[in-house]
């Protein structure tokens, strides 16, 4: 019961839900929202969101995952298949009933469009040459908006929207390095079954040091304050700096799981220094 109980849990990837609540609540705060209990709502709808999106992935993935992640709840037999789908389900219907019962009509929409989105991502997008990239990375910015939505000037949320965006895109590209075996394996073009771990880490690589360039910018143009600019300076450039160099130094299994990480960590910091740099 307890093992179950725990393979229930890791498999909606509770770090992933904080990470999308997150993001809904800042998305809010700088679109000027001032209500908290409805913000909270919103994130606790696209957490649900996110869990489901994350089981039904590993739905379709359990053959890919025996050879990548064999750990994982579904190839290690901890949880079945079928549980999983109901697991889904529930999670779904439940995120729809509170999203149609007690969010906007037009934040209840962008939460269908979700789901819709992170089905259609596991069942056959992933599986299409950047295509499953650009979506998640799309949902994933899309939290942002969300929130903005919700206190009524999504504008507000264009800056974040594409930090994430950009985040989200260089990590999609880092987990193909480090899962290229059982991707090829399945037939699923990421680009580094397409172009090899090398190219598909210079590309990488790329993403993460443009966004590290481009990250002063929203300080500089008077979008943020200084407290934005010196955290993502100190904290989230460098990173992502170290990141790009490992990528292309080691462009292998290990060292892509390794930068898999930074990335993930320097997401959460991000989202934090956009919060904290409101003026």
């Amino acid at each position: 019961m307890l093992t179950r109980l725990v393979a229930a849990v890791e498999i909606i990837r509770p770090h992933n839900m904080a990470a999308a609540a997150l993001s809904v609540v800042v998305g809010y705060a700088v679109a000027g929202g001032r209500g908290v209990g409805e913000a909270l709502v919103a994130a606790a709808v696209t957490a649900l969101v996110t869990g489901a999106g994350n089981v039904i992935n590993d739905c379709y993935d359990v053959s890919i995952d025996r050879v990548n992640k064999p750990r994982r709840p579904l190839p290690s037999e901890r949880l079945g298949r079928r549980g999983a789908f109901v697991y889904y389900a529930v999670l779904t219907v439940a995120a729809c009933a509170a999203a149609a019962a007690l969010l906007p009509a037009r934040v209840a929409w962008l939460v269908a469009a979700w789901q819709a989105a992170l089905f259609g991502y596991a069942a056959r997008a992933k599986r299409v040459f950047l295509a499953g990239n650009v979506l998640v990375a799309a949902i994933a910015s899309s939290a942002f908006l969300a929130g903005a939505i919700l206190a009524g000037r999504p504008g507000a949320a264009l800056v974040p929207m594409a930090i994430a965006f950009v985040f989200v895109m260089s990590r999609e590209v880092v987990k193909g390095g480090e899962d290229l075996a059982g991707d090829a394996a399945a037939g699923v073009h990421t680009l580094a079954v397409r172009l090899g771990p090398r190219r598909a880490g210079a590309v990488a690589a790329g993403l993460m040091l443009f966004l590290a360039a481009a990250l002063p910018a929203p300080a500089i143009a008077g979008y943020y304050g200084p407290t934005y600019f010196w955290l993502m300076e100190a904290l989230v450039v460098p990173l992502l700096v170290v990141a790009a160099v490992v990528v292309v130094r080691r462009p292998e299994r290990r060292a892509f799981a390794r930068v898999s990480w930074m990335l993930k960590v320097g997401m959460f910091v991000g989202i934090l220094a956009i919060a904290a740099g409101q003026r």
